[in-house]
């Protein structure tokens, strides 16, 4: 996402309003038949009565399960979208009012919401902005806040030092001091979510036009580099977010602007751009992010957005990936291009995602079940208490 300003700009209450108009599907919830009675046996003394077991810990993801049955629909379908933030150092109060009537689970701070002649870069009034935020309408399940601070040009905030594009880092001994001091700024900032770093790869990445966002085309500096700038964010208290899965390195189109084509093999694919990935997930990625691509080897049909042989398939089936799948942009044209947002949101958290980054547009109708969305929401939840912000 680099564009992202023009993309998740303010946004009207029809988006959420109407984002899925769910219909669930029938037999969601069964219940079992209850056992027929039998005869109470005769009993001639008094049963010896069973010392009291110890009290165990509840796993949390039982915890987190037990919560999202006493939640209701709007409140599961919060959770699975980030919107634009409105405001720039105090909120906007059509956005509060938005806020106040919808139960948003994450917010993301751009460019339009930084005020970069604050004294600080911008970090001192987005603090303030979030502090406003959540005095006014704070979330029981508390909030993802993120931004996309990768380095180079991709900064949002005034940073002292400027911080190096990836490409231009000495390996991992500079990402990982780096990127702990990023992680403790937006931190300390109210960010809790970093959607960075790039792990796509290329074998020559000044052609493409990420460009110097791409660490190397060496897949070994990438893991390297790439994990030490996700240990560092951990180390930092922040989470980080992986992306563009599967790859956005073999192509030179924007897909801000286009559908890019990767014509690659899947053997290529696997071997290269998706072994980047690989080594996202053993450096403990927290998210990855969905690019808006055709991949005609991996699915013939679907972007990888949309793509449950993709997300499902090999992200999470392959892969073994378990964590947060969150789309790009959109509103970006490598998706509208080809879907309508009426669909592609619904599409998305169908094919395996859980967090839409939504835009301005409004969404209207989809049908999900009642289990795939409480997998999604005990995702997103699950993540929030890691980290400290949900506590179920």
């Amino acid at each position: 996402m680099k564009k992202g300003d023009e993309m998740i700009k303010r946004i009207s209450a029809a988006f959420l309003a109407a984002i899925f108009c769910i219909c669930l599907l029938a037999g969601c919830s069964k219940k079992g038949t209850a056992p027929a009675e039998t005869p109470a046996a005769h009993v001639t003394e008094a049963p010896t009565a069973a010392p009291t077991p110890e009290p165990t810990e509840e796993p949390i993801e039982s915890a987190i399960l037990r919560y999202i049955g006493g939640m209701t629909d709007a409140e599961k379908i919060g959770e699975l979208v980030m919107f634009g933030c409105g405001g720039k150092t105090e909120p906007d109060p059509g956005f509060i009012a938005f806020l106040s009537e919808h139960p948003v689970g994450g917010l993301f701070i751009g460019t339009e919401n930084i005020d970069k002649n604050d004294g600080s870069g911008g970090f001192d009034s987005v603090k303030r902005l979030i502090a406003a935020i959540e005095e006014s309408c704070p979330s029981k399940t508390g909030r993802l806040y993120s931004a996309d601070v990768e380095g180079g040009g991709v900064v949002r905030f005034g940073w002292e030092p400027a911080i190096k594009a990836p490409y231009y880092l000495n390996g991992p001994d500079e990402a990982l001091p780096l990127f702990t001091d990023i992680g403790k700024k937006l931190v300390d900032t109210g960010i809790n979510t970093d959607l960075a770093p790039v792990f796509d790869i290329s074998e020559d990445p000044l052609s493409t036009f990420l460009g110097t966002r791409i660490i190397s085309s060496d897949l070994n500096e990438v893991a390297s580099t790439g994990g030490a700038m996700i240990a560092g964010l951990h180390a930092g208290g922040c989470i980080a977010c992986a992306k563009h899965f599967p790859g956005h390195g073999a192509t030179e189109e924007d897909s801000h602007d286009h559908t890019p084509v990767v014509k690659k093999s899947a053997e290529a694919l696997y071997a290269y751009d998706l072994a980047a990935f690989r080594a996202a997930i053993d450096a403990g990625a927290d998210m990855i992010m969905a690019a808006h691509i055709s991949y005609p080897a991996l699915d013939e049909n679907d972007i990888a957005s949309m793509s449950k042989p993709i997300i499902t398939g090999i992200l999470r089936g392959e892969l073994g990936f378990d964590g947060v799948v969150i789309t790009d942009a959109m509103g970006m044209g490598g998706l509208v291009s080809r879907y309508t947002l009426e669909e592609a949101a619904v599409r998305f958290i169908l094919a395996g995602g859980d967090i839409v980054l939504c835009g301005n547009d409004p969404v209207s109708s989809g049908e999900i079940s009642t289990e795939r969305l409480d997998e999604s929401v005990c995702r997103v939840l699950l993540l929030k208490y890691r980290y400290g912000i949900f506590e179920p």
